[in-house]
This record gives C-alpha cells, structure tokens and sequence, in this order.
C-alpha cells in the first residue's frame, strides 16, 4: 500500500542523512579542520597526497582513483571529484555520464555535494525495492546541488531532460533542483521537448513507488516557443518540470509523493502525467498520485495536469501566478489544475492566486472524461478565467466549500464566454453534445467586488442534472455576475437556497426556487484572504441553506477505494474554516457554517491577533499582554517549531530553515488559546 511504501522511504532518507550527519561530527572529533565534509581529504596512498602529488586535492579531477569505494551502498558526486575516483565520500565522482554508467541496486543512496552543479543527463540503471529504494540526495551545506541537462552547443547541444528513468522504479529523489534550460539543438531531440526529471513506461509491466521531496524544479524550457491560442500546438507542447508518461497501451505508472518541493519558472506545466492508451479503460490508469505542501510559482502553463489517473490527491499547495508571462518564453496560459480522463481525483485546501491566459486559466477546472473529481476548501483569486469550468462527458463533478475572490475578469472581444462564473461546457474537441451529468456546486462563497475596472462574467451551462444550491453569490462596486451572458440549457437543473447581493443578472436569479436576496454580512471583506468573508452574527445566510437530502445530498468520495483517501471524510464533517457541519441542524448559506459570528482566529481590542497574514520572515502580534507559548504546524498537522513569545518582544523569527508555503501558528497560556494560519514567503530563499 502506498502509505507502507512513503513511510519506509522516507525512513531511508532519514537514516543516509543521520549517516552523513555523523560521518561529519566523526571527523570534526577527530580532527577534520571544519564540520563540512571536504571532497580532497582521501589519499588513497596513506600519505596525505593524491596521484598527482598535490597535497590534499585528490577529488581535483587529476588525482587517479584515490583508493577504492568501501562502502558499495553510498556514492557521492562533486564539481571537484574525478570519474576516476571510486564514488566514495572522500573520493567522488564528478559527472553525470559517469553516474549513469553505473548499475544501482536496491539500499543505494547516491548523493550530490551541495553548492555544485552537474550538467548533462543523468540515466538511471537500476531499480529499487519497496522497503529499500534507490535514494537520490544531497550532502555539505549551501544551496541545493543543481542538475541540469544543459550542455550547449560545445557539448553536443541540450539534453531533452536533465534526469531519465526508463522502465525502472522504487526511488526517492529529496533535497535536488532540477534545470534544463534548452537553447542548442541536439540531434536526436525535438526541439519543441524539455524536462526536468523524466518519468517513463514502455513496458508492459508497472513502475511503482517514486517519492519526491524538499525538490526544486527551475528553469525548464524547450527551444521551440508556440502560440498558445494554436490549440493544435498548444496541446502538443508539453514542457515540464516533472513528467510521467506512458506510451501507447503499455503498463502504467503507481504510488507517487510529490511534497514539500519548489516549481517556479517552467515553461509550461509543473508536473504533468500522461498515459496514452485507446478508450478510456478503468484498468490501466496510472494510479495513488499525492501532490501535498508544494509551492508553484510563475509556472508558463498548468501546475498540475493529472491524465488517466486513478486516485489523486492534490492538496495543501500554492499555486501562485499559473499561465504566468513572467519570461517571454513561457506558454502564458493555464490553470491551477486541471484533470482530464482520471477517476477519483481528489483537489482541497489549495491556494490558487493571480492565474491568467487567453483561455482556460479558471482557478481549478475539471476537463473532460473525468469521473469523480473533488474540488473542496480551495482558496481562489483574481483568476483571469473564472472559478467553476466543468467540460464534457464528465460523471460527478463537485466545487463545495471554496471561497472565489474576484475571479473572471478576462475580456476576450472575440469570445463572448471568455470569463465565466460558472461554465458547464457540452463539447469535446469541438464537437456537442456530450453533456457532462451530475454536476453539484454547492456551499460555495463567490465575490466580485475589486473597486477598480468592473467587469461582468459569463453563466453557460449545457449538461444535465446540475445541482447549485446553498451558494453566496456576491458582486458590487459595478461588477456583475452573469452581466456578459446567461445560458442554461439543463433540463433536469436543481437550483435552491442560494444568496444573491448586488449586482447579479436576473435571468440566473429567477432559475432558484428559495433565492436569499440579501446582504449576507461578511466579517471584513476588506481583509486579505479568505479571513474576511465569514458572517457576522445574524447574517441572512446562517441557517438558510437547504439540507443535505434528496437531490441534494453530499455526493460521497470514494474513501474506501485507495490508501490515499483513508484520512478523508466520505462526506463534508467541516465547513471552509473547519467549523463543525451537523448533519442534523440545517446548514448555513456559503463556505463559512458558524452560527453565532464566530470569527477564526479571532481578535479584537482586547484578544491578541496577527497582524502580518503574508510574512517574509517574522510573524507578528498584536495586544500581547502577557506572555504566550506557541507551536507552529504546517498544514498537514506537523509540529514545526516552538517557543515563547513575549508580550514585550511579541514577535516569532521565521527565517530558520522554514519553507515557503501556508503555516498554523498556535499561542495558549493558562486562559486561552489563539490559531491563525497564514503564507510564509521567503524572498531570499526563492
């Protein structure tokens, strides 16, 4: 099972890191001048020198093998190493070719020296094993060791990815960044390919168990640029900072952790998973894809483009400025994510932000042929698209307790349906008619409300049995929702119990038999985030709602149906802020379920609360009368640091080692107990 797998990976990387830890304090205690592992230490002839005669610089490159490699589990590679060295600690190798020249087994750790950089193409032979797989990392201090498949014109030209796996599998890769910035032309690749790390089955059996951690991938571009509304083109291009492909009707790809890891400047996708196969076969889809706590930054395209998957979970993540422009190389459309061809795809609790594009580049969108997609608990913002894009010949797709600020204000003169509310969409290649059924929109918080530059959205939906119910919908300062287009053509529509204030076209109102029109009283829309848009104490949306029956009950995830889902509630338990949703009292209007104003993270005059919601080093407080001990957690519930912070010094110093991503701080004494979440971005460590 995929958890049994991830728990004895990452048990072998902390045991090759505890290792290396202690190799170090052995030869600090016995006389290594600095606690970092120094590559030119090793003589391999007992006198301190190596086979050139250069004291004390045997992993120059000139040194000869400088002894052998007694450790047949370990290799190491540095910029001053020798490929006629042994791969030992004290005698590493230095190139990728050399690497790849080399049979791995399973137990083998390969790691590369810190502050290097290794350019080529690293092909890996061998495989791993469930409990022992091949482990790729790093070791010395500084910046992460680059691999780049780079090697210009004067080096044969660039490489189509900087890591190959073929038919091989079982492997960890942890605390690596990934280039490949393609500008030569090599022979024997198309220039219109590029790749970071390069999954890849042409088998007909499986490829299990890949884990990538603590991993940059930067810097990925092909040499060809296309134009990104050539939709031919636009499909075929497909840059990626990790790919997982299959080819046709061979053996698919299965339990893989993407976390903790960095993608920023790619060209088109951040991850991209793909298996060509005729039809749409239920029995060789890759599966147990896990895409948990990543950052992606100015990514060219999509983040995350899971294809013909079954069972995937995309959570906790950042998805900053998708279909990004921010280098003129980059494709300039996108969206969070969006899935296609794929079972059981489950996407909550992700922060989507700033996402553009001439097409598509909805916050997450469900493309067509996908049965059982989730999208729940997810943050969106100014995403040039719209919030809710569901294309054809879908089965059960859902958007339930998501907040959507100021999404779908793309102006596109030559398409009257370029920016969307909602968009439920009846084609496939260009062809009608293949209405997607089941679709459920419910408990949703949809704001327009940016005070410069209104706009109006779009409403279409052509499918069948839509259900829209228990949804805020919320537009002012001369925006409107439903303004530019309203076109629905759902003959087995279900439309109940949602709220509607301020501008929202009447022809989308009139089609909800119980419509709520008034104020719902937001907390503070003012605030940045999520924060601002829970209800005061007596707002018109709490207990409004419709219940959970009927046509509109919870439809169920799959919980049963794969490891990755048994901490997932088959029904929604939670509403956005994780308030408590009771099946037996009647649900409120919107994302937020509080029934008396309760506020999260509560502060006012008297109760101490956080004042930097987006920090770059240093969280502060507010009306800290006393003393306080804290626990930070990331948003998988682990304990990250701790301390006391002080009412005379009330602030908490980040910049340790802490990742970029969405944070819990908790502060208690013996009175009370105060949590607010909030985005560490660290500039210095992008």
């Amino acid at each position: 099972m995929l958890y049994f797998y991830l728990i004895n990976y990452l048990t072998m990387i902390n045991c090759k890191l505890n290792y290396c830890i202690n190799l170090a304090l052995l030869l600090i205690l016995f006389g290594c001048s600095s606690g970092e592992i120094n590559d030119s230490n090793d003589n391999g002839n007992g006198n301190g020198n190596n086979g050139n005669g250069n004291n004390g610089n045997g992993g120059n490159g000139n040194g000869g093998s400088g002894g052998d490699n007694d450790d047949e589990t370990n290799f190491y590679l540095s910029s001053l190493g020798s490929d006629s060295n042994s791969g030992s600690q004290n005698n590493p190798w230095k190139t990728l070719s050399k690497l790849s020249a080399k049979e791995l087994s399973a137990g083998d750790t390969v790691f590369f020296k810190k502050g290097d950089s290794f350019n080529g193409q690293l092909i890996v032979k061998g495989s791993g094993s469930s409990d022992q797989p091949i482990v790729f990392t790093s070791y010395g201090s500084g910046d992460k060791p680059i691999i780049s498949g780079s090697m210009g014109s004067g080096g044969g030209g660039d490489n189509q990815q900087a890591i190959y796996v073929l038919n091989n599998d079982n492997m960890v890769f942890n605390d690596l960044e990934i280039q490949n910035n393609r500008v030569a032309s090599k022979s024997d690749v198309d220039d219109s390919d590029s790749f970071g790390i390069y999954i890849h089955n042409t088998s007909n059996e499986p490829m299990n168990n890949f884990v990538f951690k603590n991993m940059t991938f930067k810097n990925v571009y092909a040499i060809t640029q296309v134009d990104p509304s050539n939709q031919e083109q636009f499909n075929s291009f497909e840059v990626a900072g990790l790919r997982f492909f299959t080819d046709w009707n061979k053996s698919n790809i299965n339990n893989v952790l993407v976390e903790d890891s960095f993608f920023t400047d790619l060209q088109r996708f951040g991850v991209h998973v793909k298996h060509s196969i005729g039809g749409n076969s239920n029995d060789n889809r890759h599966t147990n894809f896990v895409f948990r706590n990543n950052e992606f930054k100015e990514i060219g395209g999509t983040c995350i483009l899971p294809s013909r998957v079954r069972n995937c979970l995309i959570e906790n993540n950042i998805f900053d400025q998708p279909g990004a422009k921010t280098n003129s190389r980059m494709i300039g459309r996108g969206s969070a994510v969006w899935n296609w061809y794929s079972v059981n795809t489950i996407i909550q609790h992700n922060q989507a932000i700033g996402i553009r594009g001439i097409l598509d580049s909805h916050g997450i969108h469900v493309d067509h042929n996908n049965e059982n997609t989730f999208i729940q608990y997810n943050y969106m913002e100014d995403c040039e698209g719209g919030f809710v894009e569901i294309l054809g010949d879908n089965e059960n797709a859902v958007y339930r307790f998501n907040i959507s600020v100021n999404d779908g204000w793309r102006n596109n003169p030559n398409w009257v349906n370029s920016n969307h509310t909602i968009w439920l969409n009846d084609k496939i290649g260009g062809e009608d008619g293949h209405k997607s059924n089941n679709s459920f929109i419910y408990n949703n918080t949809v704001v327009i409300n940016r005070s410069s530059n209104p706009y109006s959205t779009a409403i279409d939906i052509k499918a069948d049995k839509t259900r829209i119910f228990n949804n805020i919908f919320y537009s002012t300062n001369g925006s409107k929702i439903g303004g530019k287009q309203v076109n629905v053509t759902d003959d087995n529509l279900y439309m109940t119990n949602n709220l509607f204030f301020g501008n929202i076209d009447n022809r989308f109102k009139d089609l909800d038999d119980k419509a709520v029109l008034q104020n719902p009283n937001f907390y503070n829309e003012d605030l940045s985030g999520a924060k601002g848009y829970q209800l005061l104490a007596g707002s018109p949306a709490i207990n409004s709602g419709t219940p959970y029956s009927g046509n509109y009950s919870h439809p169920t995830i799959p919980v049963s149906d794969s490891e990755i889902f048994k901490s997932l509630e088959a029904v929604p338990t939670v509403d956005f802020f994780g308030r408590s949703l009771n099946v037996n009292s009647t649900p409120n209007i919107g994302a937020n379920n509080a029934k008396n104003g309760e506020i999260t993270s509560t502060y006012n005059n008297d109760n101490p609360y956080l004042v930097n919601y987006f920090v770059d080093d240093k969280v502060i407080f507010k009306n800290l009368k006393n003393n306080y001990s804290y626990r930070l957690f990331d948003l998988i519930g682990r304990e990250i640091k701790n301390g006391i912070v002080y009412n005379f010094n009330p602030m908490i110093d980040l910049n340790q080692g802490l990742k970029n991503g969405i944070y819990e701080i908790v502060i208690e004494n013996e009175k009370e107990k105060i949590s607010s979440k909030f985005k560490f971005n660290n500039s210095i460590e992008l």
